[in-house]
């Protein structure tokens, strides 16, 4: 027996509900088997979510309680990262099966990597690891000489057509391209900081200049089986790209139109589809889990905007996640189709690092980079602001006297902050220690805004620290902190030997997949925050072919 978890990044329980008759897989697979809504935690951020579904554990049991993870000792610009397996308190599904002689194959996930459990027969992939901050962005080439990777790339336009001369690892290489045509994936060679490495990119020749798309790269880290990873870069990402979400950084720079953009997440549709397959394919496994994300990047970009263009383009989304998982039905017996969140429509961004600039107690440098030797106050994701303390935090410059005082003055400046153009306050609910929190915690928690708000962490001098969301540009669509259509994802369970008509599972929570799982395998003596639902195991639970 092989059981599959699909995880469909962002699939909201309401949008399903409205759109599943244009969906024939899903619509399948809920009207054979279980369905229904999956309650996710709060914040009801992808990182903070898929670990919450992988431990069966609650964030403040399993460790990722925020992007952003702050631990005594490290300074606030070095915090853990929620997309790394450091920072897990508590083992994964896949540690618990590869213990018990199963073998598992796990093709993305925030917490596989790097492999601290190393499981025999236990493969753990992460494709995000081959993004490299500050060498990963899109470029744009003009005619002449343009450096990438510390490389020459010469642009000639002749007429209507573009001739690029780029590095490879196999020496220089030339491509002509016609305006408006885009490349099959390309294989370069740069230098990042000291390393020389392979990737990848796809070109757009445009009217005045090339995009150069998001570089993946070939480093050894996406991967714990490196025969593998070079198989998976020969035969899949040479052959599809390697993007691995829609370009909404170059779309929010002014760098790509709509229109590039949604190719991007095409590119991105076919990689994550070819790249499934061959791992399901070329691995030996009894569990495997897969993922996909264009469907959250989609709704993140056009969720809010109230146009029908804007939501054909999410149902287009869906529609490929359905094919997602229609190519993978052959390849298991027993499925479960997952979603870590639900998505919110927002009109207005609130960056509270820029709100904390703006109270003096955050410093940015000429470059528009965080001062820390000067940042008293720093907000990291998840509703979370750290205070920069002496003697808990590397480097820390707030006395233990001085905390109570500015934890004081931050929430009051909080509380009072108002949208003047609707006259209301923002946020609805504030919570504050009275003394320094420990590992893993905020000083200050955001725990509830007003509808229609999102958050975010970014900074820069030239940002108001309320800004109205410029459709098809800024994102429109928001979860993590509402509690409302946000928080509820999807759950389907199908068995192909079952007979079962459409059932739905009421009440289930994401910390109630793992032990699901693990008891159809017969796992049991694990604790977990989380129980296994009691309609998909009761028919289950005690057969011995389980």
């Amino acid at each position: 027996m092989k059981v599959l978890l699909i995880i469909i990044d962002g699939a909201s329980y309401k949008i399903i509900e409205k759109i599943k008759d244009k969906l024939p897989t899903i619509n399948k697979l809920i009207n054979s088997g279980f369905y229904g809504k999956l309650e996710s935690v709060f914040p009801s951020l992808t990182p903070i979510a898929l670990a919450s579904l992988i431990t069966g554990n609650l964030p403040e049991h399993n460790g990722i309680t925020a992007p952003k993870i702050f631990i005594k000792g490290r300074s606030l610009s070095s915090p853990l990262s929620a997309f790394s397996s450091e920072g897990l308190k508590s083992d994964p599904i896949w540690a618990y099966l590869g213990k018990h002689g199963y073998k598992v194959t796990v093709t993305s996930n925030p917490q596989a990597l790097p492999d601290k459990w190393k499981i025999k027969d236990v493969i753990l992939f992460d494709p995000y690891k081959s993004k490299i901050k500050k060498c990963s962005d899109a470029k744009v080439l003009s005619e002449g000489e343009n450096k990438i990777l510390s490389n020459i790339w010469l642009v000639e336009k002749r007429n209507s057509k573009y001739l690029i001369v780029y590095t490879s690892p196999y020496g220089e290489k030339e491509i002509e391209l016609e305006e408006g045509e885009w490349s099959e994936p390309i294989e370069i060679l740069g230098k990042c900081g000291k390393d020389e490495l392979k990737g990848t990119v796809f070109l757009h020749a445009r009217h005045e200049n090339v995009y150069v798309s998001p570089i993946s790269f070939f480093n050894y880290k996406w991967g714990n089986n490196t025969e593998l990873q070079e198989k998976i870069w020969n035969f899949i990402v040479n052959k599809h790209g390697m993007i691995l979400d829609g370009d909404y950084h170059s779309l929010y720079k002014g760098i790509i139109t709509l229109d590039e953009y949604l190719k991007t997440i095409e590119l991105t549709y076919s990689f994550f589809l070819n790249y499934t397959l061959f791992m399901l394919e070329n691995t030996n496994w009894d569990f495997a889990i897969t993922y996909l994300p264009i469907v959250d990047n989609l709704q993140h970009l056009l969720y809010g905007i109230n146009e029908e263009k804007a939501f054909e383009h999410i149902v287009k989304g869906y529609e490929m996640a359905d094919e997602f998982i229609r190519a993978q039905l052959n390849y298991a017996d027993v499925f479960f189709v997952c979603s870590d969140h639900g998505i919110a429509e927002v009109e207005k961004k609130i960056f509270i690092n820029k709100f904390l600039e703006k109270i003096n107690v955050l410093k940015l440098n000429d470059n528009e980079e965080i001062d820390w030797s000067k940042t008293k106050a720093y907000y990291g994701g998840g509703g979370q602001i750290r205070i920069n303390l002496k003697n808990r935090e590397k480097n820390g410059i707030v006395s233990h006297r001085e905390f109570p005082k500015l934890v004081r003055y931050i929430v009051r400046n909080l509380e009072n902050l108002v949208d003047e153009e609707k006259n209301e306050r923002i946020f609805t609910s504030i919570v504050a220690r009275e003394s320094p929190a420990n590992d893993r915690e905020g000083d200050i928690y955001i725990t509830g805004l007003k509808e229609k708000y999102g958050i975010s962490s970014l900074v820069k001098k030239d940002m108001n620290i309320i800004e109205k969301i410029e459709y098809y540009k800024m994102t429109s669509g928001e979860h993590g902190y509402f509690r409302k259509d946000d928080l509820y994802g999807i759950i389907i369970f199908y068995d192909k030997k079952s007979n079962t008509r459409r059932k739905f599972i009421s009440n289930a929570k994401i910390i109630d997949v793992a032990p699901t799982i693990l008891k159809l395998f017969n796992v049991t003596n694990v604790k977990m925050d989380g129980k296994p639902i009691i309609t998909l195991v009761e028919k289950y639970g005690d057969l011995n072919n389980y």
